[in-house]
């Protein structure tokens, strides 16, 4: 089997990769570079990139800073977002990634993997509602994105891969991507790789809590664990916090409660209470009762 940097760099998965960020329509870089000017000379630049890699001379520019809105007032996300020509590279990382990490990420895991989305966690709580899991711990990780050890985060990457080339890369982009540095901490939200990064540092939280026998629904940093009693999900409540803190992670806690169906939750936009759960779509409510997962929200509810 060929090192992963050769399947990186061949020139149908560079191609696949560009068309992935050019279908996006994402912002420039800190360079001003746009897809337009970038789609000129696409070839030239894809044959460029690959020359630079294979001859270590790549590096990274510095992340352009963009603040959104969340749906809570005053309250912002901060985007950390390359040129187009690293995403370019990780977006064509990630590719090959998938290939390796899919088959061991678990069925709870549903956030930014291909084929899966917040409707595949619908099906599931729905699903185990109706088998009496109707209390819930309602996590929520103080600050995910920023707090990631990158230590440790390189000490999963090493156990995963090896390829010294492609563990340069990643850590050309790790240390770019830095919002803490003591001890170094943080991946960039914005950045094509760091979900997948995101979920391979949560991994260990997958299969701690399902070796244990609990029943997660997890979506990048968001997770619920469902239990059949109040008293079950405290004890979920103690066995998570302990995974978190070996993760060097920790709860926030005026949003982390251990709640039922009955008193109703909120799981990525999507609230949940007693035998119905709603969403918004197209300013209206949509409302489905039962234990049924509706086929408007399967095709038509919120993508992502």
């Amino acid at each position: 089997m060929p090192r992963l940097i050769h399947r990186i760099l061949a020139l149908d998965n560079l191609r696949a990769a560009w068309d992935a960020v050019a279908e996006n329509q994402g912002m420039p870089g800190v360079d001003n570079v746009s897809i337009r000017r970038w789609r000129r000379n696409w070839e030239a630049r894809l044959v460029k990139l690959a020359q630079d890699v294979r001859a270590n001379r790549y590096q990274p520019t510095p992340l352009r800073i963009r603040r959104i809105p969340k749906r809570r007032r005053n309250e912002f996300r901060t985007l950390r977002i390359p040129n187009i020509t690293d995403r370019v590279l990780q977006r064509a990382v990630l590719q090959i990634l998938y290939d390796l990490y899919e088959p061991r990420f678990l069925p709870c895991s549903v956030g930014y993997r291909p084929g899966k989305s917040l409707k595949d966690a619908v099906r599931r709580i729905v699903l185990l509602r109706a088998q009496d899991f109707t209390w819930v711990l309602d996590a929520d990780i103080d600050a995910f994105f920023d707090n990631v050890d990158l230590a440790l985060l390189r000490a999963m990457l090493r156990e995963d891969l090896e390829d010294p080339v492609l563990l340069h890369l990643i850590d050309l982009w790790l240390a770019q991507g830095t919002t803490q540095a003591d001890p170094p901490r943080g991946l960039p939200m914005g950045s094509p790789l760091s979900p997948l990064l995101s979920n391979r540092y949560l991994h260990p939280l997958d299969v701690g809590l399902t070796q244990d026998g609990w029943h997660v629904v997890r979506y990048a940093d968001d997770f619920i664990v469902l239990a059949i009693s109040r008293e079950q999900a405290q004890v979920a409540y103690a066995k998570t916090e302990a995974l978190l803190r070996a993760l060097k992670l920790r709860y926030k806690p005026e949003k982390t409660a251990i709640t039922s169906f009955r008193q109703g939750f909120d799981f990525l936009g999507v609230t949940f209470e007693g035998d119905e759960y709603r969403y918004p779509w197209e300013n209206k409510i949509i409302t489905v009762k039962g234990d049924r997962v509706d086929w408007l929200f399967g095709d038509y509810g919120p993508d992502y």
